[in-house]
């Protein structure tokens, strides 16, 4: 079968290995119709996949997707079998204390597709527990579906904001994640949603996609001191720049909260402590989802969220991988999220007749 592999930073290569012909007990074989491309992707791509021990290479890359079910393992229920599926890409220990706490998307034991030593799913085969497994309607398209995963941490996201009624909130960081949380936003009764970016066309895309207000950092900042409590009543920030957290902080009013979602490249987060303190700020750190991957899909499932499937703005073959990381290195073409078309063979076909045709 075909497999992605990040071989060095700036390098990724098609091979091919064996395929994986059985599910283990509890596990379902999964076959990955879409992959969708994320920012850590991009900065693993940029910088190698690091892990607590250095960099492992190769690495599997590949943490959202949609795949058909394949083949079960025993205790798994058949049924699942041909069904598409997304899947919980955070496989928590269920040992630990934070698991016996019910806090299991903060097990410091967490196998995690797509993360050193875990394979992810950028791959034509391959086996995942099968009680993370989500079927997918019908009335979901696969181009929706693969924005399962994202769509579940938008969802955290937001309830880990907690936000009052017509209450005013900025989102920093107009990617993919930043436009589902302001689409979740606006489903959450938020009042002012205000979509901050520093490329234009994201800022046009938070428009489309529940922001009331668009504007890059500095304008923004100019807008909400205009404003009677000059400031917004919760920032949250989810880019992947150092200096969102500080646009975080510059924009929330005084008494105000912020959240950082975001993951910096160069892993430091930056703001005016001075501000901060004077403004007595609330900041919480967001990190993983818990358990809101099956609320993701019912939310997307009613037909509330229209138009998130046009989020998906380039999709490349498998055999143009290389193609896609570029595009996702360069953020050219107003780009917003690229997915890989995984050449799925047919769900009749077995897992050795794969292995044997490629």
């Amino acid at each position: 079968m075909k497999v992605v592999q990040l071989t060095s930073p700036e390098k990724v290569e098609v091979r091919d290995i064996p395929a994986r012909r059985e599910a283990e007990p509890g596990e379902a074989l999964l076959e990955p119709i879409l992959v969708g491309l994320t920012g850590t992707d991009a900065m693993r791509y940029r910088k190698g996949a690091p892990t607590k021990d250095g960099f492992r290479s190769p690495h599997v890359p590949g943490a959202e997707f949609v795949a058909r079910v394949l083949r079960v393992g025993r205790g798994v229920d058949p049924t699942l079998v041909g069904k598409r599926i997304v899947a919980n890409p955070l496989a928590p220990c269920l040992k630990c204390t934070w698991c016996f706490e019910g806090n299991h998307h903060l097990c410091p034991n967490m196998r995690v597709l797509g993360t050193p030593p875990v394979a992810g799913a950028l791959q034509q085969v391959f086996a995942w527990p099968a009680n993370l497994c989500i079927p997918v309607p019908d009335s979901i398209r696969d181009e929706e579906a693969v924005l399962l995963i994202p769509l579940s941490m938008a969802i955290h996201i937001a309830d880990q904001a907690n936000v009052p009624l017509m209450a005013s909130v900025a989102v920093i960081g107009c990617g993919s994640l930043g436009l589902l949380l302001a689409e979740v936003l606006r489903k959450t009764g938020a009042g002012e949603i205000l979509a901050v970016d520093l490329i234009a066309y994201r800022r046009d895309a938070g428009f489309r996609h529940g922001a009331t207000r668009a504007y890059d950092p500095i304008s923004a900042m100019d807008a909400v001191s205009r404003w009677p409590r000059r400031g917004v009543d919760i920032a949250i920030d989810v880019s992947n720049a150092s200096e969102g957290s500080r646009s975080a902080v510059q924009i929330v009013r005084t008494g105000g909260r912020v959240l950082i979602a975001g993951i910096p490249e160069d892993n430091r987060i930056l703001f005016n402590a001075r501000d901060a303190r004077h403004k007595e700020l609330t900041i919480q750190f967001v990190r993983r989802p818990h358990d809101t991957l099956a609320r993701a899909v019912q939310l997307l499932q009613s037909g509330s969220l229209r138009r998130i499937g046009e989020l998906v703005t380039h999709r490349f073959p498998l055999d143009q991988i290389a193609e896609a990381y570029r595009l996702l290195r360069t953020m050219n073409e107003e780009v917003i999220k690229v997915v890989i078309e995984m050449q799925a063979k047919p769900a009749s076909q077995e897992p050795a007749e794969i292995e044997a045709k490629v």
